[in-house]
């Protein structure tokens, strides 16, 4: 993980800064299967959502198992705002009760149990989604990880993060993978099919091939390219594993070689719209 660390600048808001070359030429290690400025590179053209307050603080939720607060990042815009929307609802109940058990002289029971706060963040009223990119997403899906939970004390806990594909293609790909790993929480599917390929703008590769998240998309490019020729059997990999055969030293797998991601059509352009301030070190942790 510690490989990949130069992508990010933490400020207050999320940055990147392409100094992986310097980084992988002082490591011992011997290099990954391609350049590590390259992965990143391909990973940043697809956009994720996630959601924050006014701020750019993120919402994290708590996990009992871990003690730590889970950030996600969705591909698509719409799942992001279902949670949205259901967050706002929820902030406006959790507003009710904690009015209700003040006048009654209850202060116990807060975001989090005994060591969060008899207090309702202002904030979750201002509940915003912004785009994060896919290199920065995949980085602090690697690393290890603190935030400061701003309405639990100030107190600091581990954090962890996930891409959440949307449900329709996480459905699709257990029609195709029969097996239990994309039963798993955190698996994210990516679909191909052979003899598919687009033009490449690396040097040194004349065509690549194309990895979608969404299956519709796949669908329609297979189309646009051979119109008169059925679709081949649709395949299925996951985001998660096929990153880490990306950057792992000495990596065996040269099916990433010419691998590039094609993000949601859709998501690309709402992403245009968003706010792009992503606060780490932060969290807002709920339920």
């Amino acid at each position: 993980t510690a490989l990949i660390a130069p992508y990010l600048t933490v400020t207050t808001a999320i940055t990147t800064t392409p100094q992986v070359a310097s980084a992988a030429a002082s490591s011992e290690k011997p290099p990954p299967i391609i350049p590590l400025l390259t992965t990143a590179k391909r990973l940043r053209t697809v956009p994720l959502f996630a959601i924050v307050d006014g701020n750019g603080t993120p919402f994290h939720t708590y996990d009992k198992d871990s003690a730590g607060g889970f950030g996600y990042f969705f591909t698509s815009y719409i799942s992001a705002e279902y949670i949205l929307d259901d967050a706002k609802k929820a902030f406006e109940k959790a507003k009710l009760e904690a009015e209700q058990k003040k006048e009654a002289g209850d202060t116990s029971g807060g975001a989090i149990g005994e060591d969060g706060t008899g207090e309702v963040p202002d904030t979750w009223g201002q509940a915003r989604i912004v785009t994060v990119p896919l290199d920065v997403a995949m980085q602090l899906s690697v690393k290890k990880t603190q935030s400061v939970a701003t309405n639990a004390k100030a107190r600091k806990f581990n954090t962890y993060y996930q891409v959440i594909p949307a449900t329709e293609d996480l459905n699709a790909a257990m029609r195709i993978d029969s097996g239990q790993r994309f039963k798993e929480r955190g698996r994210v599917p990516l679909f191909f099919v052979d003899g598919l390929t687009l033009p490449s703008n690396e040097e040194g590769l004349d065509r690549v091939t194309p990895a979608f998240f969404i299956l519709k998309d796949l669908v329609t490019e297979w189309k646009k390219q051979y119109p008169d020729s059925d679709l081949p059997k649709i395949q299925v990999r996951e985001l998660n594993e096929t990153f880490r055969s990306m950057i792992t030293p000495a990596g065996r797998d040269k099916s990433v070689k010419d691998l590039v991601f094609v993000a949601n059509s859709e998501s690309v352009a709402r992403a245009k719209d968003c706010a792009r301030s992503y606060k780490l070190g932060e969290m807002i942790l709920t339920k």
